[in-house]
C-alpha cells in the first residue's frame, strides 16, 4: 500500500488551487453545522458525487477542523498521481491481501489528535440527488472494531443550490456525531441517511 507523506509545500499549493477552483466554478461556500473542538482524531463522512468531492472538504478542514488531511482512494489511481500522496492521500487495493494493511493504517491514523480521515462510504460516485446511501462493507466497521482511541465522527453533505446566478452556491452541511464502544456500522449507516434527510429538507427550503 502507499502511505500518505505530506509535503508542506504540496499542502500548501492544495489550499490554493483548491480556493481558485473552487471559487472559478461556484459562486458562495456557504457552510452550514456546529463543532465543538475537543482535541480528537476525526473521522469525517461525506457523499460522494463529483471531481469536487476532496477539495470540497479539504476548504472544510481549513476553515473549521484545521486537521492533516487524509483520504483513500485505489491504489492503481494514486499510482497515476503520486504527487496526491504528499496532500494525504493513502491507497487500498480491494480484494488483495495487501488491504488489510489499509484497514490499519486508517486505524493508525485515527490514533494521533491532529488528523483527520475521509471516507467515502458510497465507495463510488452516485448522483448529488441520491437520498438513501448504502455504505460499502469493510473499511467503517474495521476503524469502529479495532480504534484503540476516540475519534470524532463528522458527517459531511454537500449539496449545490441553482439560483439566478451565473455559478451555483456551494452548501456545505456538518455534523458531529455521538459514538460509543457499542457503535457498529449499520447505527452509523442509519444514522447518516438521518442527517442527509435533514440537509435536503433544508436546502429545499433555501
Amino acid at each position: 500500500m502507499i502511505r500518505a507523506n505530506h509535503n508542506k509545500y504540496w499542502v500548501k499549493f492544495s489550499k490554493f488551487y483548491t480556493k481558485t477552483l473552487i471559487g472559478f466554478f461556484f459562486g458562495k461556500v456557504k457552510y452550514i453545522g456546529e463543532y465543538e473542538e475537543k482535541d480528537l482524531p476525526i473521522l469525517m463522512i461525506s457523499n460522494h458525487f463529483s471531481f469536487y468531492d476532496g477539495f470540497i472538504q479539504i476548504l472544510l478542514n481549513r476553515k473549521v477542523f484545521k486537521r492533516r488531511f487524509h483520504f483513500m482512494m485505489l491504489e492503481k489511481e494514486l499510482r497515476k498521481t503520486m504527487m496526491l500522496a504528499k496532500i494525504g492521500a493513502c491507497s487500498i487495493s480491494k480484494g488483495k491481501r495487501s488491504s488489510l494493511e489499509s484497514l490499519d493504517y486508517a486505524v493508525e491514523l485515527l490514533e494521533n489528535s491532529e488528523n483527520l480521515f475521509l471516507f467515502f462510504p458510497q465507495g463510488k460516485i452516485e448522483s448529488i440527488y441520491t437520498r438513501e446511501f448504502t455504505f460499502e462493507k469493510g473499511l467503517l466497521s474495521h476503524i469502529l472494531e479495532n480504534a484503540k482511541t476516540d475519534f470524532q465522527l463528522v458527517f459531511n453533505i454537500n449539496l449545490i443550490n441553482y439560483g439566478t446566478n451565473l455559478k451555483p452556491d456551494m452548501c456545505v452541511y456538518y455534523e458531529t456525531q455521538q459514538i460509543n464502544e457499542n457503535t457498529n456500522t449499520e447505527d452509523v449507516e442509519k444514522a447518516f441517511n438521518h442527517f442527509a434527510a435533514a440537509c435536503f429538507t433544508k436546502q429545499g427550503a433555501k
